[in-house]
């Protein structure tokens, strides 16, 4: 009895050293703009404050677009090499990779040990996380950009065939579908019973989950290629117009704007009660959430098509100069920038031991 004992605190032991030495980064990250309102921050007690200081650098076939999802000990993204790939977090190991037959850059959504995932041979994919496995496949009538939202049982994304999608996730059986008339390459977030959605009109439409019909619209000078987000009944989206907006869900009209003066490709980061993006220009703004007043403007040295991503009072985000640019979100002041050798397109992926930056030549890296 004794020994039995004995051998059962080893086993309590070993395990709670396991638990205790494990990465911190269970679905930190589990799909573009990190959570389910998009609002690309990742809220966490951790203290942490990275450096830029570069761990691991893995290099794939082909430029990466798919922003990367973390999820458990897992990174996921898409290739322009048409693969999916799961790369293990701690040092780069390929786990798994799916051939899906055309370039990928929709970003992964993870959820339920599940990956959904578009792919420009117009099928949005579902996969199992751990083994690569195709679970269910769906297929539309064109190219899929859109990133995917998961609510409720339900993947939500558009088409470039012009509509809107909604897919039960067990059975992959199409929910309902709804027409926009033009390509919809935006993202959506789902909120309170309610998809939101960007099309290449323009047009931002708000569609009830449950029945696909269409609750309200907004329509802007440009196309809606960005994931809106949304943060205490505000809704932000972005438009190639130079434009962000931000709509009172209530009232279902946009309440403010501000002109960036030049075309935005980047989803809105809301945090710390600021809204932040970045335009072709290289501007980075960052406005007052609630009624759109100018805080601070960082300048980078080329395009910023990287949507940022926030994490403990910082900002990251990509450029076309071939760096990753941390600023303080308070100030805007610039922490640091890493070298690359190309272009981020792409949004960073934060876990809370580290950050994932995929790059336009092929290659993922992870930074302290």
């Amino acid at each position: 009895m004794k020994r039995k004992t004995y051998l059962n605190i080893i086993k309590l032991t070993v395990l709670l050293f396991l638990a205790i030495t494990r990465p911190v980064c269970a679905s930190d990250w589990p799909m573009f703009r990190a959570n389910a309102l998009r609002t690309g921050t990742l809220l966490a007690t951790t203290e942490a404050r990275f450096t830029g200081v570069k761990d691991w650098t893995v290099n794939v076939s082909d430029s990466i677009q798919s922003s990367p999802a973390i999820f458990e000990d897992s990174i996921i993204f898409g290739s322009n090499d048409g693969n999916i790939y799961a790369l293990n977090l701690i040092d780069g190991g390929i786990k798994w990779k799916f051939y899906a037959g055309n370039w990928i850059v929709s970003s992964p959504a993870v959820v339920d040990g599940k990956v959904f995932v578009g792919s420009y041979n117009s099928k949005m994919y579902c996969i199992n996380a751990a083994t690569g496995e195709m679970i269910w496949q769906f297929t539309t009538h064109n190219s899929i950009h859109s990133s995917p939202a998961v609510a409720d049982g339900v993947v939500y994304f558009g088409s470039n065939d012009g509509f809107v999608y909604a897919v039960n996730i067990k059975t992959g059986w199409q929910k309902w579908k709804f027409k926009t008339d033009r390509a919809v390459q935006g993202s959506p977030v789902v909120s309170d019973g309610v998809v939101y959605i960007g099309n290449n009109e323009g047009k931002l439409f708000a569609i009830d989950c449950d029945t696909g019909k269409l609750k309200w619209r907004a329509i802007v000078g440009g196309e809606i290629k960005a994931a809106p987000a949304v943060n205490n009944g505000l809704l932000y989206f972005t438009s190639q117009d130079g434009k962000l907006y931000c709509a009172r869900i209530k009232h279902q009209a946009v309440i403010w704007r501000y002109d960036s003066k030049a075309q935005i490709e980047t989803s809105p980061l809301v945090q710390n009660n600021k809204v932040i993006f970045g335009n072709i220009k290289g501007w980075v703004t960052a406005l007052d959430a609630k009624n759109g007043t100018f805080v601070w403007q960082y300048k980078a040295n080329e395009a910023v098509y990287s949507s940022p991503a926030g994490f403990n009072g910082r900002v990251f985000f990509g450029t076309n100069s071939k760096v990753l640019v941390c600023l303080d979100d308070e100030t805007g002041n610039l922490l640091w920038r890493a070298p690359f050798k190309a272009s981020i397109v792409t949004s960073p992926a934060i876990a809370t031991n580290c950050i994932v930056v995929a790059s336009t030549d092929g290659k993922v890296t992870t930074l302290k």
